[in-house]
């Protein structure tokens, strides 16, 4: 049975054939194609805001560096919270953050709403009874204490499974899709960049530090075009062994035309990561792999100018700079930067 839209639009466009006979054809389409432009546009409507959150933020994620966005809006002494709720939880600094400035603007405004949510992250009575936390450790729990607020909302999200479901974890915060597509978009302009939750390990001794190409854009070696490096360059002797810098499933192992001899492995949490230019396999696809496991050996294989590891890390489907991941494991900043084009690709 046709829907009123259509049975409306079909009966006018028959009465107006009828007046118009040369017209008849284009009239048959628009009473056919309208209605269907006109359900279209409702749909549009209702879901924008579930598509417009990015179909690939399907795991959890930390941040990486504050924009300059971040730097001139959160207070700063602010900042060292979120951080610290990050390393504690695992949830995205960023993620929080803009979740404080949406609810209280990072404590001007901390109510109580007219729904009664009270403190520096909005809570609920009720939920804050059930997620309290002492960021501060001065043996109290304040939901208006910026420590406790933002470390009892970090508790919240991780225990909503932000590991698993981001987008669904802070829907759990505030039942409304344009309340989660506002956060993650604010997100988004106080870190452009999605890390992995697990810590990672070094690839190489210590002594292999040097990086020849580092994350981001450059001149390419082999092009002389300039584009986005999507990993870093470590340089290492040929031969060298490669550990996995975090478990995971071998999801592929084989040739590919830029990178040469290539290993891809997935984490149970869905970061891929990339190794690239080997001259030797260690690993077949499908294989499980631990962290620091060999894979292979470094080699000069692809489009290369001198022996190396093209190291890339996926969070999300998005790059990431490894180093900003791997510091911790490297003494700081994960390598030694050295001249760019000397060695890598």
């Amino acid at each position: 049975m046709p829907s009123p839209v259509t049975a409306y639009v079909a009966k006018k466009a028959v009465s107006y054939a009828a007046e118009n006979p040369g017209r008849t054809a284009f009239l048959a389409v628009a009473a056919f194609v309208l209605p269907l432009v006109l359900v279209a546009g409702l749909l549009v409507f209702i879901f924008a805001p579930v598509a417009a959150l990015g179909p690939n933020i399907t795991s959890g994620f930390r941040s990486g560096a504050p924009t300059g966005v971040a730097l001139a809006d959160i207070p700063p002494e602010h900042l060292p919270i979120f951080f610290k709720a990050q390393e504690k939880y695992g949830v995205s600094w960023a993620v929080l953050a803009a979740i404080a400035k949406i609810e209280s603007d990072f404590g001007r405004n901390m109510g109580p709403s007219s729904a009664g949510a009270i403190g520096y992250m909005q809570f609920m009575p009720a939920t804050w009874e059930a997620y309290k936390q002492d960021g501060d450790g001065d043996g109290r729990c304040d939901p208006y204490d910026p420590w406790d607020a933002v470390f009892a909302a970090a508790n919240m999200l991780k225990a909503d499974g932000f590991d698993r479901d981001p987008q669904g974890a802070v829907y759990a915060y505030n039942h409304a899709w344009w309340y989660v597509r506002k956060v993650f978009e604010q997100a988004a302009a106080y870190s452009s960049t999605m890390l992995p939750t697990a810590n990672g390990v070094w690839p190489f001794p210590p002594q292999y530090r040097q990086i020849t190409s580092p994350f981001g854009d450059r001149i390419n070696p082999v092009t002389g075009k300039r584009s986005f490096h999507e990993g870093v360059d470590i340089a290492v002797p040929e031969g060298t062994p490669v550990g996995a810098v975090l478990g995971g499933v071998v999801t592929f192992a084989g040739w590919n035309t830029a990178l040469g001899n290539c290993v891809v492995i997935t984490s149970d949490g869905g970061v891929r990561v990339m190794y690239g230019h080997l001259s030797q396999f260690a690993v077949s696809a499908g294989a499980q792999v631990a962290a620091g496991q060999v894979i292979g050996y470094s080699g000069n294989t692809g489009w290369s100018t001198g022996p190396h590891l093209h190291l890339q890390v996926e969070v999300n489907g998005q790059p990431c700079d490894p180093l900003e991941w791997l510091g911790a494991a490297t003494g700081g900043n994960g390598g030694t930067a050295g001249p760019s084009g000397a060695g890598n690709y």
